[in-house]
């Protein structure tokens, strides 16, 4: 079949070979005229670029509301670069839906454009907060709209706390778990925050507020001490930001060609969209195959029939047949296993690390880690040959826990009785109806702590370390990438480019053909397995945990299957 492609898409070529001249022609006429690129990002954001429907772009409502793919931006730096017409680029930054990791993956776009000698402008037509900020400031200059107002507050995280509330329905969980950081169902067990969730928050949000202190104080005109006072101010009109040196000026967009130049000549903006889409089209269709890196994307909980949750969860059938296409096809040079994921079910997470350590056999396999990657997201990528994941990562939580669910309180408020027939002492042993005996909590322990040393093994064996050496870093507890990067649980840091880069150094192909090798996304149709519901006894805890917690069923979902859970915790969000 591919060869029928190979020789349709030669003899395409051959036919459209008499209106070169002609094609070349109106290309010349078409050039973007403009010496600034403006750079619009949409408010949510993402590391990945996936195929869109050719049809988009004649329906722009429709593509305005498609995030912006960092990849994209690292195609427009690319042509940018090299590029003498290009003197830099106004960056307009909306309101942000992103994770920290993905900011740091947009400060490195803006990174490189300087690199190539080429001046960025952060604009912030409405100003923003920590997000906008911290990518904002890796800009050479901050302009701001004239009703802008910075939110310079500093990080919290704020975790909400379900036992009163499942008190009130008749419904408890009993936890087992191995790591006295493995604190994934203490928002279900506890009525405050445990000693040590306090002590790995705080310490992953000094790490990150490190981070954003850095970036404030490497803008022009501010030193650390000077950053440190906006976050005792709190919130800066434009004016005020100006006066206080975060910014250069305020402004409305339609000034921008005035204000970049300082005083001269305006310049002429192109549109960023326009400007990539053409120098990125060509006259002649490629006939064969190029070699590509394969990027497998495992986001989102881990779970089996997770298609039943949307986009948000991470199938182990479907990423498992990524993997497996991924080997067999021989244009598929390498692998880039994308995990943002703060795990899922143990039995699922072996699943696609079994798949991993087969796939390593044959090819370079390197996981990049995203905005988080823990517990079985750590365990899914523990067998690549390098770990890549960005300082404000959240990495690690190498441990395990399983619970029971018991909702004999509530059954005995609506009036149920339940009688149960068994065969062995221990058949209903995971019946919501009654509590778990001490013998059965003995065989729960002894479950989990197998399971427990297993894990801390795989992920020893991945990094080419000794049990005893993996086991102090494990015990449940969460890092910031740059401290798994410093404990060794993180090979480099850096973004999806940079997960690239190293599956390139891999590859025994010659240098001039390792740099025409691209990443492309790999996906399989989804699956249409049901993910796994909780007993209808605790339908009315479901619904409201559903109500303050959107994600906090993806656990209960999990805790009700009886598995064995690799799971972070309800995934915090860092503001």
């Amino acid at each position: 079949m591919a060869v029928f492609a190979a020789i349709a898409r030669l003899f395409s070529n051959v036919l459209r070979l008499p209106l070169l001249p002609l094609w070349w022609i109106l290309r010349l006429l078409a050039r973007p005229r403009g010496n600034w690129l403006h750079v619009r990002l949409r408010s949510r954001v993402t590391e990945l670029s996936r195929p869109r429907p050719f049809f988009l772009s004649w329906l722009p409502t429709m593509a305005r509301a498609l995030p912006t793919p960092v990849a994209e931006l690292h195609r427009l730096v690319d042509f940018a670069a090299g590029d003498p017409r290009v003197r830099g680029a106004i960056l307009e930054i909306p309101p942000l839906v992103a994770g920290w990791a993905v900011c740091a993956s947009l400060r490195d776009v803006v990174a490189r454009l300087r690199a190539a000698g080429k001046e960025v402008v952060a604009y912030l037509p409405q100003g923003g907060g920590n997000r906008e900020l911290f990518v904002a400031s890796s800009a050479s200059r901050l302009l701001l709209g004239p009703q802008a107002t910075l939110m310079v507050l500093g990080l919290s995280i704020e975790s909400h706390y379900f036992r009163p509330l499942l008190d009130r329905l008749g419904v408890h969980v009993r936890p087992t778990a191995h790591g006295e950081y493995k604190t994934a169902a203490e928002n279900l067990v506890r009525e405050t925050m445990s000693d040590a969730q306090r002590e790995q928050l705080s310490a992953l949000l000094e790490t990150i507020q490190g981070e954003l202190l850095g970036a404030i104080a490497a803008l022009p005109g501010m030193d650390e001490s000077s950053a440190r006072a906006l976050f005792e101010r709190g919130l800066l009109r434009g004016d005020e930001a100006v006066a206080a040196g975060i910014a250069e000026a305020v402004c409305y967009e339609d000034d921008l060609p005035v204000r970049l130049v300082r005083g001269g000549s305006p310049v002429k903006l192109i549109r960023a969209g326009r400007y990539l889409s053409f120098h990125g089209r060509r006259f002649f269709s490629r006939v064969l195959p190029r070699p590509y890196v394969a990027v497998v994307p495992v986001h989102g909980p881990i779970m089996s029939g997770a298609a039943g949750l949307g986009a948000s969860g991470a199938d182990p059938d479907r990423i498992a047949a990524c993997l497996r296409l991924a080997r067999r096809d021989r244009f598929a040079v390498g692998v880039v296993l994308h995990v943002n994921s703060p795990g899922g079910s143990a039995l699922a997470s072996d699943l696609i690390h079994r798949e991993v350590a087969r796939l390593k056999e044959k090819k370079p396999v390197v996981a990049c880690f995203g905005d988080v990657a823990a517990s079985g997201g750590y365990y899914v990528g523990a067998a690549a040959h390098a770990i890549v994941a960005h300082p404000v990562t959240i990495t690690g939580s190498i441990g395990v826990v399983t619970a029971k669910v018991v909702a004999k309180g509530l059954l005995d408020k609506v009036g149920i009785r339940t009688e149960v027939l068994r065969t062995a002492p221990h058949a209903d042993m995971f019946s919501v109806a009654r509590e778990l005996s001490d013998d059965e909590e003995a065989i729960l322990q002894r479950e989990t702590r197998g399971f427990y040393e297993a894990f801390v093994r795989v992920v020893a064996a991945g990094r080419g370390r000794a049990f005893d050496e993996v086991e102090p870093l494990a015990r449940g507890r969460v890092w910031s990438g740059a401290e798994a990067h410093r404990r060794g649980l993180v090979d480099s840091l850096g973004g999806l480019r940079e997960a690239v880069e190293e599956v390139r150094s891999r590859l025994t192909i010659p240098e001039a053909l390792k740099r025409r090798v691209e990443p492309r996304l790999v996906r399989t149709a989804r699956t249409e397995v049901p993910p796994p519901e909780p007993p209808a006894a605790t339908a009315a805890a479901w619904a409201a945990l559903e109500v303050v917690a959107p994600e906090a069923p993806v656990l209960m979902r999990l805790l009700c299957a009886g598995d064995r859970v690799l799971y972070y915790a309800v995934p915090p969000r860092i503001d």
